[in-house]
């Protein structure tokens, strides 16, 4: 039976405790069907791509984007996937979120996938969560925080509650539909090529669209570049060996077990996806004498896939990068990696961008020890926000 896409297998790897992290690897092909398995490529049957595409989750966070943008998204994520979007779109003075629930509503109907679609103010899931990560909550307003990474945890919790085995997510904002079929296609074969319960797969960008004078595709996004160089030299101080193997510190692209899920911690806002890399290597690298690692005696493998299309997303203004290179840098100044030459540096980077103040401590989540299926079902069953089509 012929597989569907292909992975170049990762030839490298580097281990930082527990920690396997690999180097990037490509798409050999987008399509290989009727490719007889060799030495050097690794794919999956149609069956087992079924199988693991069922297993996972799809989790696309989503505030105030172009409905037209956003439905391109969603109908790119393959239909065996169950759909988890989390919104926190506006509800007044123009109501965003009713487009949403519209465009969830309609691909339901027409290609009868599975979808749910929480609201990231619903002021139910506030109310279900405070008692188990209270600092999740703005007090001023009583309802979860703004920010990606409250979302993503949110996401997370309702791919738990649903039973998936796996959870991807993917940013709403990504012009080209295949790019997005891409990357789940390489979230499906990427964590079928790991054995170890605890795995994750960031997606690395072959190309990122500039919009500048004139277009460009880049090679590395400008966040990015900036804080996997910061990572690394973090990782060459403090082993004496100069790496460059990180190249994912800002993939917003990327899916891992549940079971890793459960055992990572979850930041606020854009510092998320440093953060993962951050709290597992401060967890199963510096503190794993100090019996600090959950996964053992497993190691957590991370693979990092460098996509084959171009990365295409609305331009959110110099402001937007600020904000994230501030929150990405402020993870590693202050975790445990950064010493201070380290410290000095992030804060010399900052300064070249303007920003003279110590970059922010971020708010950190642990992830709830609660009955995930309990939770979903508390707001699909009693929410007037939040609503689910399939389930």
């Amino acid at each position: 039976m012929g597989v569907r896409l292909l992975i170049r297998y990762p030839f490298k790897f580097e281990t930082y405790g527990a920690v396997r992290i690999y180097d990037v690897t490509r798409t050999v092909s987008l399509y290989g069907i009727d490719f007889e398995k060799r030495h050097g490529a690794f794919g999956l049957t149609s069956e087992n791509l079924t199988r693991i595409a069922e297993s996972t989750a799809i989790v696309v966070p989503v505030k105030d984007e172009d409905p037209l943008v956003l439905e391109g998204v969603l109908r790119a994520v393959p239909l065996h996937s169950p759909l988890i979007v989390v919104s926190n779109s506006s509800t007044k003075p123009l109501d965003v979120y009713s487009n949403e629930v519209d465009i969830a509503k309609n691909i339901h109907q027409l290609s009868g996938r599975s979808v749910i679609v929480l609201h990231q103010k619903d002021p139910l899931i506030a109310e279900l969560l405070k008692s188990e990560v209270p600092d999740l909550i703005d007090e001023s307003e009583g309802l979860v925080r703004d920010g990606k990474g409250e979302g993503l945890l949110i996401g997370t919790l309702a791919a738990e509650g649903i039973n998936s085995k796996y959870v991807g997510y993917v940013d709403s904002d990504i012009y080209i539909p295949g790019a997005v079929l891409e990357y789940s296609l390489i979230y499906y074969t990427a964590l079928a090529m790991s054995r170890s319960p605890y795995k994750m797969v960031r997606i690395s960008w072959g190309f990122k669209g500039w919009y500048g004078e004139e277009f460009l595709l880049r090679r590395w996004g400008r966040v990015s570049a900036v804080v996997s160089s910061v990572l690394n030299n973090a990782l060459s101080k403090g082993r004496k060996f100069e790496t460059d193997i990180i190249k994912t510190s800002n993939s917003g692209e990327h899916a891992m077990s549940i079971e890793l899920a459960k055992i990572l911690g979850f930041a606020s806002k854009y510092a998320i996806e440093t953060y993962e890399l951050v709290h597992l290597l401060e967890t199963c690298y510096i503190g794993l004498r100090e019996g600090l690692c959950s996964a053992l005696p497993n190691t957590i493998d991370i693979l990092q896939v460098e996509s084959r299309n171009p990365h295409l997303h609305v331009q959110k203004g110099e402001l937007h990068i600020l904000e994230m290179l501030a929150e990405s840098l402020g993870v590693i100044y202050h975790s445990r990696l950064a010493d201070q030459y380290i410290k000095n540096s992030i804060l010399r980077i900052l300064r070249e961008f303007s920003y003279e103040e110590e970059p922010p401590k971020p708010k950190t989540y642990e992830y709830p020890k609660i009955n995930a299926r309990k939770f979903l079902d508390e707001i699909l069953s009693r929410s007037d926000v939040s609503i689910a089509h399939g389930f």
